[in-house]
């Protein structure tokens, strides 16, 4: 089996925007000894970061720009809908590199002391706008920390994601995270909340990790819902959020269509991308009532950068680029209603 040759080989069909079906991927790959979808998947996606992080990490780019270069990446790769039994009992539904590049970006910060987490990081995707040398990440799955490994993280480790180091205790400046969901066999008290789902019980004790004054960026599967009251619904959600919003600020819940912007990652499920600005120096309060921007759905990749917002498009006197950046910007959109159709 030669991993590195077929690594290297859909790295050059990325960067030169040749696409791929399921099963073209996979003649590809068993001209390289790998015969195994799982294995095909894993290293398909290890492939797909190691392209999204070089461009993250192009010094020639603004943040705008490299996103529009990792939303035209993620067009051009194959649909990883390779399930197998162990991603569906693990359900791992990595996120889509436009998503974990303005994940990671919002938690990054200009100071070289800072160090990141990722407690259920997979194959590293959720980290690509990280440094490596900043960030620990932790996995469970063996083909996946393998895969870890390969890239040089300050820290790569395999604890469960339930019950992080004590020594991480508000330890780091950034956490980032999708984790995996389903229900916990015993529910697990945080204070007075009651929780009873695994996702929301890891990203509680994910955010654990994080300094008061840190960031933190949270992939939750779902979207919020609300009652005629306009009050969340009552049930896990509901207990999650209060929890979130008693502790934390939270600067906003985005609600993303995964039918329109997960599709590719091999599922099409509806998420929420959570952004919290460091904790309360006094908890209060609960989540609020339903308002038009937290019911609002995210449809596309344009949609979704506005939300999170990490700088204005573009603000110089350089019509020219201005003009060409909202072609591309333009050609991405239409790109993406055409492969929804």
């Amino acid at each position: 089996m030669d991993k590195k040759g077929y690594i290297s080989r859909v790295r050059e069909d990325l960067l030169g925007a040749r696409k791929h079906s399921k099963t073209t991927i996979e003649s590809i790959a068993k001209s390289f000894g790998i015969t195994n979808k799982n294995l095909v998947k894993e290293f398909t996606e290890l492939a797909i970061i190691l392209n999204a992080r070089e461009v993250a990490h192009d010094s020639s780019l603004s943040t705008y720009e490299k996103y529009l270069d990792i939303v035209a990446l993620y067009q051009s790769q194959v649909n990883l809908s390779m399930r197998t039994s162990m991603s569906v009992l693990m359900q791992q539904y990595s996120t889509p590199a436009p998503i974990s590049f303005l994940a990671s970006s919002y938690i990054l910060n200009s100071s070289n002391e800072s160090i990141y987490l990722e407690p259920s990081a997979g194959n590293g995707l959720l980290t690509i706008a990280l440094p490596y040398r900043k960030t620990f990440v932790n996995e469970l799955d063996d083909v996946r920390l393998e895969n870890l490994k390969q890239q040089p993280f300050a820290n790569i480790s395999s604890w469960d994601a339930l019950q992080p180091p004590k020594v991480y205790d508000e330890n780091f400046d950034g956490i980032v995270t999708n984790p995996p969901f389903g229900s916990l066999s015993e529910p697990i008290l945080f204070g007075k909340f009651k929780i009873k789902r695994l996702e929301h019980a890891m990203a509680l004790n994910a955010l654990r990790c994080m300094k008061d004054k840190g960031k933190a960026a949270i992939i939750i599967g779902g979207h919020t819902t609300w009652d005629e009251q306009g009050r969340v619904t009552a049930g896990n959600n509901r207990i999650f959020l209060n929890y979130l919003y008693h502790f934390y600020n939270v600067e906003d819940i985005i609600l993303i269509n995964g039918k329109k912007l997960y599709s590719r990652q091999g599922t099409s499920i509806n998420t929420r991308l959570i952004l919290i600005d460091g904790a309360k120096e006094t908890p209060s309060g609960a989540a609020p009532l339903k308002n038009k921007l937290h019911s609002t759905i995210v449809n596309n990749h344009e949609e979704l950068w506005d939300r999170v917002w990490l700088e204005p498009q573009l603000i110089s006197n350089d019509t020219d680029k201005l003009k060409l950046l909202k072609l591309h910007a333009k050609a991405i959109s239409i790109k993406q209603k055409q492969l929804s159709i």
